[in-house]
């Protein structure tokens, strides 16, 4: 099996060689990079294309990475049915049912510690709204059930911090059987991924690794994450405009909004104020102004309507680090830029100069804004320990720099602290510290 993308996939209803009409079925025209599922000599799987195919009717569509990530565990699925020689359109017995027969591999998997719970609830996700489409939408009857569903009341906290109940539909085959006890002593922080504080050591560690480097793009966009908490594909879609204004003296820091209609994107295009130190901000002023950028600038195939529009990341080709969601480029683009470049950077050049400094560490470009988190929390908690500030306000305040929907979120943070008994720092020197580091 494998998995193609098409740059453009226009939708229409061809009624003569020559001719075709917008198609009633759906409400765009084209979409750009849509996945195709083929087999090894070419031919397009059917269903499982048509499936992706039908995504594209939702009222809310999809994006082209949650369509492609659908794809890729779809091709997991079909490739698991084609080594097993199971069909995935028969259930002729229970023990035969193929939704079962894969979770059971999966589940086997997760206890080789090849792959995580969350892994098997999203392929699982994936093979169930596959199984639907095909009862509901293409009318394929099946002997047995492919799963049992059930009734379920979990309870969760709003945004407010309050704890709520509701009853949510289940099905057995996205249960995950825990192979181990959790880990109470766990480094990671779940929030949209798992994520890794950088402990102060290795913060100055890396800020030390990006000067040896030199590498100017780099330099700022691993500086504008670990000040502002932003996800990278905010970090590398900044565009000139929002680094227009001159600054006043004695402003300590910039408020810049990205999200919904800033050409900025975000995750899940939330609308969000970043809020920048001002030497941040006047680093990047200085580098837009610089003949390294101009030079980029100058290279890039791009050009938008307004010359301020453009990304204030460039490669040394001209092409941006990452791709905003409404670049209207993007279909020109064989693979759209999504950050590789950065992670590429951090494998080669940025491992091999903190191993070269005696420090070496892994760690992710998005480990930067659990970093930031818990920057932020160091530097609240003693105002909360000397009655100077509820706990309840510092957390609503990270809730509000961060962007988290939900306080049960920022409180993964203060859990994360409690856990490891992170000693309480005041981040006023620890961030002067790194400027002066990086003006030395």
């Amino acid at each position: 099996m494998k998995k193609l993308t098409l740059k453009r996939l226009d939708i229409f209803t061809p009624i003569s060689k020559e001719q075709s009409i917008p198609n009633e079925e759906f409400d765009i025209d084209n979409f750009l990079h849509f996945p195709v599922i083929t087999h090894d000599d070419g031919s397009i799987w059917k269903h499982g294309s048509l499936y992706l195919l039908s995504k594209l009717k939702n009222y809310q569509k999809l994006s082209p990475k949650t369509l492609d990530s659908i794809a890729t565990d779809l091709k997991h699925f079909k490739e698991y049915c084609k080594n097993e020689d199971i069909d995935y359109l028969s259930a002729p017995r229970k023990v035969l049912r193929p939704t079962y027969l894969y979770r059971s591999y999966l589940q086997q998997l997760l206890r080789e510690a090849k792959i995580s719970p969350n892994t098997i609830k999203r392929r699982m996700s994936a093979v169930v709204g596959f199984y639907e489409y095909l009862i509901n939408t293409e009318e394929i009857e099946f002997k047995f059930p492919l799963w049992e569903s059930g009734i379920a009341s979990i309870t969760y906290q709003d945004n407010q911090g309050f704890k709520k109940s509701k009853q949510v539909k289940t099905k057995d085959v996205s249960r995950v059987v825990s192979t181990s006890n959790p880990d109470l002593f766990d480094d990671a922080i779940v929030d949209g991924g798992r994520l890794h504080p950088l402990p102060h050591e290795q913060q100055i560690a890396l800020v030390k690794a990006l000067k040896t480097i030199g590498n100017t793009e780099m330099t700022l966009g691993f500086l504008i994450a670990l000040t502002t908490g932003a996800r990278i594909q905010t970090v590398f879609t900044f565009r000139k405009k929002h680094f227009e204004r001159v600054i006043k003296d004695g402003e300590n820091e910039v408020k810049i909004k990205v999200g919904y209609g800033t050409n900025c994107d975000t995750k899940f295009n939330k609308l969000h104020t970043l809020i920048f130190p001002s030497w941040v901000y006047k680093k990047v002023r200085i580098y837009l102004s610089s003949p390294r950028y101009t030079k980029r600038e100058e290279k890039a195939i791009h050009i938008f309507d307004e010359q301020n529009k453009q990304y204030i990341f460039l490669t040394n080709r001209g092409t941006p680090f990452y791709a905003a969601h409404d670049d209207l480029y993007r279909h020109l683009y064989k693979e759209v830029p999504n950050g590789a470049t950065v992670r590429q950077f951090i494998f080669t050049s940025l491992n091999k100069q903190l191993k070269k400094d005696g420090c070496k560490f892994d760690f992710s470009f998005h480990d930067l804004r659990a970093t930031f988190g818990m920057n932020l929390l160091d530097k609240l908690m003693p105002l909360v320990d000397n009655k100077e500030l509820k706990l309840s306000h510092a957390l609503i305040h990270i809730k509000e720099r961060m962007g988290h929907s939900s306080l049960s979120t920022t409180e993964k943070y203060l859990n994360f602290r409690e856990r490891h008994k992170i000693k309480e720092q005041a981040q006023d020197n620890y961030e002067t510290y790194l400027m002066e580091l990086l003006d030395e």
